[in-house]
């Protein structure tokens, strides 16, 4: 897992050019975009700065992005942010994504000092269902009928995460985690974190 570049917005534009992966991950898109107007939507994100918004990362398989995963909506007043995640459909149901929330989750809570994450995802949507129940999220709230795909309108459901939270369920994951060999590159010194 490595900071995500603009460069890795073409791989992502590909991704999302499956209209039902864009439908289930991506809200405010009806239609796939050019990979010049992903890469635009995205570079203000990847900038960084002094306090940045949001951190990416693109997660490799044999040298080939598989994955994206991040922190968004950053507000350090708050000590909030969102956790949005895409697997590509070939990696899917291979741990990868746990693998990918423990790490944000802990830079979340630990490096960032955060006090509580959100994600949101489609509720017809049991993938993610189920992996924000493992990684210790509630939910919040249902924004009724508001994800619009296939025909029909679906609830937007809304999940939370407190750091007390998160430090009671990340002890009961770490065993689970054995299997996922997932590392993050660290920015800092070039050293790795892995999630086991």
């Amino acid at each position: 897992m490595r900071p995500m570049t603009l460069d890795d917005t073409e791989i992502v534009a590909g991704w999302l050019r499956d209209l039902d992966d864009l439908s289930l991950f991506e809200r405010n898109l009806p239609v796939p975009l050019r990979p010049d107007a992903v890469r635009e939507t995205w570079k203000d994100d990847l900038a960084g700065g002094k306090l940045p918004a949001a951190f990416w990362f693109t997660v490799e398989a044999d040298g080939t992005p598989v994955a994206i995963g991040g922190l968004q909506s950053i507000n350090y007043i708050h000590g909030d942010g969102v956790l949005p995640i895409l697997v590509t459909k070939s990696t899917r149901g291979l741990g990868l994504g746990l693998g990918i929330a423990v790490i944000l989750l802990d830079m979340a809570f630990d490096r960032l000092r955060m006090h509580r994450i959100t994600t949101y995802f489609r509720a017809d949507n049991l993938r993610s269902e189920r992996l924000t129940r493992r990684l210790g999220f509630h939910e919040e709230g249902r924004m009724r009928q508001a994800w619009f795909a296939d025909g029909k309108h679906q609830d937007c459901v809304m999940v939370g995460l407190l750091r007390d939270e998160w430090y009671s369920t990340r002890s009961v994951l770490k065993s689970e985690l054995k299997s996922v060999n997932i590392a993050l590159a660290s920015i800092e010194k070039g050293s790795v974190a892995t999630v086991a």
